[in-house]
């Protein structure tokens, strides 16, 4: 048999969340649900219309678009700003080409340009105009160039280190003579 009156009733709330300004209210514990609605009545049905309204003030309203293709700007969202100005180079476009490329050159420019890079890129690759990889002994014998190169360079530049070091050691003799000869 149970003895009711060494039960321990307890509740627990864990909320973990990353989000502030999240609170709990109108919590109602007991047997009877008359008494939870009619809490129900006197706190939340007060405030929820309240704080729906609040809500819907602080909600950041949409911009409005614009009207004209002439008012959009690329930097406000420029998967959009690409559509509208496509469609009406299109459209343009199906009465007059010419007309649609000096309404809409920015368009214009940028088909200009996709062309171009598919023509570059199909005339890299079907290989017009390039060389051959270098053999063996082109490559040896290109190395051997560029290690004479080397030393050649390096045997001028202890050269001149030396001739630079010889004369500033004949000028200081000078300097040292004249100022024994002149004490």
């Amino acid at each position: 048999m149970i003895d009711e009156a060494n039960i321990v009733r307890q509740i627990g709330f864990e909320l973990w969340t990353m989000q502030n300004d999240i609170l709990f209210d109108n919590i109602y514990i007991g047997h009877s649900v008359e008494d939870a609605q009619a809490l129900k009545k006197q706190t939340f049905d007060v405030k929820k219309p309240v704080e729906s309204a609040q809500e819907e003030k602080e909600k950041p309203k949409e911009p409005e678009k614009p009207k004209s293709p002439m008012d959009l700007k690329f930097t406000d969202d420029p998967v959009f700003y690409i559509r509208e100005k496509l469609d009406l180079f299109l459209a343009i476009a199906k009465r007059d080409p010419i007309q649609a490329a000096q309404f809409v050159p920015e368009i214009a420019g940028g088909i200009a340009v996709i062309v171009i890079t598919v023509l570059a890129l199909l005339i890299g690759a079907l290989g017009a105009g390039a060389k051959n990889a270098p053999s063996k002994e082109q490559v040896k014998a290109k190395t051997q160039q560029v290690k004479e190169r080397a030393i050649d360079a390096k045997d001028q530049v202890a050269e001149n280190v030396t001739s630079s070091a010889q004369a500033v050691q004949d000028e200081t003799k000078k300097r040292t003579t004249r100022s024994s000869a002149q004490q």
